[in-house]
């Protein structure tokens, strides 16, 4: 699969406003969702996938043998995202049994060279709705590194998918997850200004035809330039949405 985007930032003095017009645009009311994403960071040396017990029956087994070829190629850090629900997540001492809870295990690409566009495009993989998937990243050698919290407002007109994003960090704790997560009203934005990201998505699910990928590209700058006066979509350096693992420095002499 390849992904496309645009993305600009939105003050969050500007939010509502920002949501109200997407809401004509689109006709519908924006969704909201939240989710804890774990990061696990690969090993140095790029290597595929073992035969994990995550995948053995799922039913993307497709998708994992893709992704173990990309991660035979090269080692990459890799997302487990788990939806949950702030009324019933946040501020009551629960824990989550992360190997029981279907999560989304997500992989993606450096982005392509922009070449004079504010799109970017890059392949991604989501393998969506499989438990054990802590198991999966432990048997494979990946390390917990970190978690974040994502909220978002999305929208959808046709085949475009429009997502405001604000990330939030969490309490350290070295080693693993925090136990259980604090009141939703005492986490910090990432951003200390608090700005919303906006993307304007497209996937392009056989990506292997490029007629498809330039009409998507076409498609997602005729809405730039319908909202080119509410909103600043910038090309965005690719380095910033780099995950692959430098590997280690070869030593002379030695190997």
């Amino acid at each position: 699969m390849r992904e496309l985007f645009l993305t600009a930032s939105v003050k969050d003095a500007d939010f509502q406003m920002a949501c109200a017009v997407l809401q004509g645009l689109t006709w519908m009311t924006a969704r909201r969702s939240v989710h804890r994403i774990l990061f696990f960071h690969g090993q140095p040396q790029p290597k595929p996938l073992k035969n994990t017990r995550a995948f053995q029956t799922s039913r993307h087994l497709l998708l994992w043998k893709e992704l173990s070829n990309q991660l035979a190629r090269s080692s990459y850090v890799l997302q487990i995202a788990y939806e949950i629900v702030p009324e019933r997540d946040f501020g009551k001492e629960n824990t989550m049994d992360f190997n029981a809870l279907p999560g989304t295990l997500r992989w993606t690409d450096l982005p392509d060279p922009q070449r004079d566009t504010p799109v970017t495009s890059r392949k991604k993989i989501e393998i969506p709705d499989q438990t054990q998937l802590p198991v999966a990243m432990n048997d494979n050698g990946f390390r917990y590194k970190n978690e974040i919290i994502q909220e978002s407002r999305s929208f959808v007109r046709e085949n475009v998918e429009f997502v405001f994003s604000r990330y939030y960090q969490l309490p350290d704790s070295p080693g693993g997850p925090v136990a259980s997560l604090p009141a939703f009203t005492d986490l910090r934005p990432l951003d200390p200004a608090q700005k919303w990201v906006l993307n304007v998505k497209l996937n392009v699910l056989d990506d292997s035809q490029p007629d498809k990928v330039k009409k998507a590209m076409e498609e997602l700058l005729v809405v730039k330039a319908e909202l080119d006066r509410l909103f600043d979509f910038k090309p965005i350096d690719r380095r910033v949405f780099d995950t692959r693992i430098a590997p280690p420095p070869v030593i002379p002499g030695r190997g």
